[in-house]
């Protein structure tokens, strides 16, 4: 697969990278990483998300590289620019949030590159996609680093171990495998350094994401015994915590530290007024069948969907489909 993707962006001059709205660690270490690749290869590569880059990993931007979708200014005419638009860390065009009406109108030849459990990706003219990696910055590690045989630039193993260690929670997840462990060990020796890095990515808690985690937390629910826990946050939690929805982040974390608890969940209002579920199974139950019944996806421990419903009604659907797949999955 990574040598038809190697040939896909040899094909190519001018590459733009998307990654799915609200992007993530491993989203943007990919993205990062490749551009740097791209761009010590003589490619024109240009990076845009939607709405912005967190601020937990503007560290991984030193280059400033990164631009923030702006659809009515600087981003027009975006569809008209690249040769080869990529989608990383999603097989799912509409994850591109704001970006998907450009993406729809672009002469471009479309592709993803991915890691999630996905039907055929729909939507691209090529894909590469394996669910059997831990992470998009394994696949862009396993691209650039037999064609850097020396030292990796400082942007790209930064990149790269921050994007591996957001995808497998700290190394703390079960996609943690031997071959990530010495992925990790390499860039290390590359000279990142994991503390930083960690610090970096999750001890940038504000006064309002604390708040809003433990106004959340006072409304925790468990149902089947406790085998099934999860928080709900709506759009008043958030105002009423002068928090973001980029404070959520880490929170569906939280209900699975329960002893007992196989799934846990976080549920919450979009900023356009849709209900979303993120889910995390502690390591028996499928909760991406789960999320597939709602047009959503992920790994099989770990997944999310969103729909255009009301909160209340949403849970009560999910919590049902749970159960369901606890029975199913726990005898």
């Amino acid at each position: 697969m990574l040598d038809r993707f190697a040939t896909f962006l040899d094909r190519h001059d001018r590459i733009l990278l998307t990654t799915h709205e609200n992007p993530d660690g491993d989203g943007v270490g990919a993205s990062i990483a490749l551009t740097a690749h791209l761009k010590a290869g003589g490619k024109d590569a240009r990076i845009v998300v939607t709405p912005a880059l967190p601020e937990n990993l503007q560290f991984l931007d030193p280059m400033g590289w990164i631009e923030p979708f702006e659809p009515t200014g600087a981003h027009q005419d975006l569809a008209s620019w690249p040769d080869a638009w990529l989608l990383i860390d999603a097989s799912e065009p509409h994850r591109m949030g704001a970006l998907f009406a450009a993406f729809e109108r672009t002469k471009a030849d479309r592709a993803c590159l991915d890691h999630h459990l996905k039907d055929a990706p729909k939507g691209f003219d090529e894909e590469f996609t394996d669910p059997t990696a831990s992470a998009s910055t394994e696949l862009v590690y396993d691209l650039v680093r037999p064609r850097i045989g020396g030292e990796l630039p400082p942007v790209m193993a930064q990149a790269l171990y921050a994007g591996l260690v957001s995808d497998t929670g700290n190394f703390r997840h079960s996609n943690s495998t031997p071959k990530i462990h010495i992925a990790a060990a390499d860039l290390i020796a590359q000279g990142v350094h994991p503390a930083r890095t960690f610090n970096a990515l999750y001890q940038t808690a504000t006064p309002s994401k604390l708040k809003l985690f433990g106004r959340a937390m006072g409304g925790l629910q468990l149902k089947d015994d406790g085998r099934f826990a999860y928080v709900s946050v709506t759009k008043a939690d958030l105002a009423a915590c002068g928090a973001s929805h980029e404070d959520l982040d880490e929170l569906v974390e939280e209900p699975r530290k329960l002893k007992g608890v196989e799934v846990a969940a976080l549920f919450s209002e979009t900023e356009d007024g849709r209900a979303k579920v993120s889910l995390r199974s502690r390591e028996r139950v499928d909760v991406n069948a789960v999320c597939r019944r709602f047009g959503g996806g992920g790994h099989r421990l770990a997944s999310g969907a969103k729909v255009s419903q009301p909160l209340e009604a949403f849970i009560a659907e999910v919590e049902a489909a749970v159960m369901d797949q606890i029975r199913l999955d726990i005898v």
